[in-house]
């Protein structure tokens, strides 16, 4: 099986940010097979912070990914994507839950750029398998779990949420993303 290069539900996989702690309380992904566009709808985007620095980098990183005026320093999807017919971003803030979404779409071309996310066409079943990491907490209604792989057929569907289980240590540290997208949103 393939090695994760892309996690779902890490933000900065998706920008070449490789130290990034911005992560998904819950993330939706849908692969259509058919059509060939992947969506990950990544949901109360939060990061851990512990001091001044980590806020500011925080800042930073919202700023250069959605704001146009960042210019040279922008963060653009990273260039991985770059073999792909098209790719998404968007930013989505909603007020009324103080929540940030994130939304992103790409189009492959090929099977083979299915392996970006760690996800392996079978041959011998004419299925997609991705690997099941417990603490991931992947949950599906069209895949099946045989051994430690989840196996799809048709369409590939599932949410992770690797925040669920996070160890209570961590939770004072834990901050939503609403208020510092609201401090540097164009």
């Amino acid at each position: 099986m393939e090695v994760i290069k892309i996690i779902f539900f890490a933000l900065g996989t998706f920008f070449g940010v490789d130290d990034s702690t911005i992560v998904a309380e819950e993330t939706a992904v849908h692969i259509d097979i058919a059509e060939q566009i992947i969506t990950v709808d990544q949901q109360n985007v939060f990061a851990l912070v512990s001091n001044e620095k980590d806020s500011l980098k925080i800042r930073n990183t919202l700023y250069r990914i959605g704001n146009a005026q960042a210019q040279e320093k922008r963060l653009t999807l990273k260039e991985k994507f770059d073999t792909y017919a098209w790719s998404t971003s968007e930013i989505v803030s909603r007020k009324e839950a103080k929540q940030l979404d994130i939304k992103l779409k790409f189009k492959y071309v090929s099977k083979e750029q299915l392996k970006d996310f760690g996800i392996d066409y079978v041959e011998k079943d004419s299925s997609y398998a991705i690997i099941n990491i417990p603490a991931w907490n992947i949950k599906t209604t069209n895949g099946a779990l045989r051994d430690n792989y989840w196996y799809f057929k048709d369409s590939i569907s599932f949410t992770l949420s690797p925040a669920k289980d996070m160890p209570k240590k961590y939770l004072p540290l834990k901050k939503g993303l609403y208020n510092y997208w609201e401090q540097v949103k164009p």
